[in-house]
């Protein structure tokens, strides 16, 4: 679900998630049945001595309203690549630090991320579209993609990635989970948060082999929107509670109980974050954060939050009339 302001900015905007039980709109891409675009490239990195991932740490931020997919320095802070790749959800590979992007379009692209350049591999068909928010990788490799609007998962081999792409191995579907947003895959474990079919926001556990999930959090106590989840390598789970108000919350494992830790940010209701993704080190929670400046301006940007939580730290510039839908950290390769 996106507040009201975001209407201004979001054409993908998911009506199920308000409980009206739609499924997202179709872009005229997907209606055509075209792959996303053929010839969209990322620009040429601005960075000095061609360093990229892994020595440096990349931000990669999708907004689907100007569809493109805007790449940011986490030193500088400073924009240094964009590609009009119409880009929703993103996700950064933990053994390759290559990076895969949800199109609008009812694909996944997958990229691969070096100072010389972002170049395209891969295209990867989801079953039922119109596109992914939700995108994760587990430890090998293997890629899970949420059909918006819809309560099925996409899964990819790892091997059929690196044979070019095609349609998923397998997928599953949830049963309390109706419409899924955003995933997380600590251990053998897949994670996804979403509305149920009251448009509530829950938490789910998902069954990878058998399909079917279990609810682990009803978000509703906290807030009216679920925004983004990350799992940090000791298995604290983060979750974006966003809303009336907005807070980061972190649950330990088995993620049944209440909140360990919780940090409030921003004044809710003209702004919150969307999506959230750790950098490689653990210490910093990055944020697409948009915000309402006027009834018909609305801006974006990306935000650093300190980990374990306690603080904010720096942000991108403010772009107008954007929206980040996903951000994704490079690298996360060991």
């Amino acid at each position: 679900m996106r507040p009201s302001f975001a209407l201004l900015a979001l054409p993908l905007f998911v009506t199920a998630c308000q409980g009206s039980g739609s499924s997202p709109p179709l872009s005229a891409a997907a209606l055509n049945g075209i792959p996303g675009p053929k010839n969209a490239t990322f620009s040429k990195p601005n960075v000095a001595n061609l360093e990229g991932p892994p020595k440096k740490t990349w931000i990669f931020a999708s907004n689907s309203f100007s569809e493109n997919v805007d790449v940011y320095n986490a030193a500088t802070l400073k924009m240094i690549s964009t590609c009009p790749c119409t880009g929703v959800g993103l996700a950064v590979d933990p053994t390759t630090n290559d990076l895969a992007v949800g199109s609008s379009a009812g694909v996944v692209t997958v990229w691969r991320v070096s100072g010389k350049g972002i170049t395209q591999y891969a295209t990867l068909q989801l079953s039922q579209g119109p596109y992914a928010i939700g995108l994760v990788y587990d430890s090998n490799g293997d890629l899970y993609a949420g059909n918006a609007g819809q309560n099925v998962v996409d899964v990819f081999a790892a091997s059929e990635i690196r044979a070019g792409g095609g349609k998923p191995t397998r997928s599953v579907s949830t049963s309390n989970l109706v419409d899924i947003y955003y995933l997380a895959a600590p251990g053998n474990k897949l994670l996804a948060d979403g509305y149920d079919m009251y448009g509530l926001p829950i938490l789910v556990s998902v069954n990878v082999k058998a399909g079917g999930d279990t609810v682990l959090q009803k978000l509703s106590k906290y807030n009216t929107l679920a925004e983004g989840i990350a799992v940090d390598r000791h298995g604290h789970l983060i979750v974006n509670s966003a809303g009336s108000s907005n807070v980061l919350l972190v649950f330990d494992k088995p993620w049944t109980g209440s909140p360990v830790s919780t940090f409030p940010y921003g004044s809710g209701g003209n702004s919150y974050y969307t999506a959230i993704s750790l950098n490689k080190r653990q210490d910093t929670i990055w944020a697409g954060n948009d915000f309402l400046i006027t009834i018909r301006r609305a801006e974006t940007d990306v935000q650093a939050n300190s980990y374990p939580l306690g603080s904010l730290g720096g942000s991108t510039a403010p772009v107008a009339m954007e929206y980040y839908d996903s951000v994704a950290v490079d690298p996360q390769a060991k």
